[in-house]
C-alpha cells in the first residue's frame, strides 16, 4: 500500500510539473505576433526615421576631404536600397517621395567650408520629429531668440563635433521635439 501511494504522488507531481510547464510555454509567445515587420505600420515608418538618422549621421562624419559629390555619391550607394536618394541636378523636383540632396563648398573666408541639404519629402516628415534628432544626436544649441514672432520659425542647431553640426529646420508646433522636420543642413566648419 505505501508503495502504491508513493507511486501515485510521483505521477501527480510529474502530471502539475507538465502542466505548469505547458502553460508558461504558451504565455512566452504572447504578443510576439503584434511586433513583426510586416504587421505594424509604425514599424516601416521607425526604420525609415532610423534608417535617415543614420544617413544623417554618416554624412556628418565624413572628413572635409570627402565631403564632395564623388563622395556622398558613394556614400548614396550604401543606403541606395534603403532610402530613396536623389542628388539636386539644377532641375525642379516635383517628386514627393525621394530625399533631395544638395551639397555645396564655401569659397569665402567665412567658418562654413562646406555644407549639405538634405530636403525631406513629405511621406518622411509625418514621422521624422526634432526629439529623433535630439535623441541621437544631442541637445539642441541654446541661442537668444533675435525676432520676437516668425510665422516660420527659425531653424534650431544640434553640435555634433567642434567641425560639424546639423541646423534643422522644421514645422511650426507648439512642442519643440514633436515637431517635423522638413529640411536638414549638415555644416562643416574650418
Amino acid at each position: 500500500m505505501q508503495f502504491m501511494r508513493s507511486y501515485f504522488r510521483f505521477n501527480v507531481f510529474f502530471v502539475l510539473l507538465y502542466a505548469v510547464s505547458a502553460c508558461f510555454a504558451g504565455c512566452n509567445g504572447n504578443g510576439k505576433e503584434e511586433n513583426k515587420p510586416g504587421n505594424n505600420k509604425t514599424t516601416a515608418k521607425v526604420n525609415v526615421t532610423d534608417l535617415f538618422l543614420s544617413y544623417t549621421d554618416s554624412v556628418a562624419k565624413l572628413p572635409l576631404s570627402r565631403f564632395n559629390e564623388a563622395g556622398i555619391t558613394s556614400l548614396n550607394k550604401t543606403f541606395a536600397g534603403k532610402l530613396p536618394l536623389t542628388i539636386y541636378d539644377g532641375k525642379e523636383h516635383r517628386d514627393d517621395k525621394s530625399i533631395v540632396i544638395q551639397p555645396y563648398k564655401n569659397n569665402d573666408v567665412a567658418t562654413i567650408s562646406a555644407g549639405m541639404i538634405l530636403l525631406v519629402p513629405k511621406s518622411i516628415t509625418e514621422s521624422l520629429r526634432i526629439g529623433d534628432f535630439t535623441r541621437h544626436f544631442g541637445e539642441i544649441k541654446k541661442e537668444k531668440p533675435l525676432i520676437c514672432t516668425t510665422e516660420q520659425p527659425l531653424p534650431v542647431e544640434i553640435n555634433i563635433d567642434a567641425h560639424t553640426s546639423l541646423k534643422l529646420t522644421f514645422n511650426n508646433n507648439e512642442k519643440l521635439d514633436q515637431a517635423h522636420v522638413t529640411m536638414v543642413e549638415v555644416l562643416k566648419y574650418r
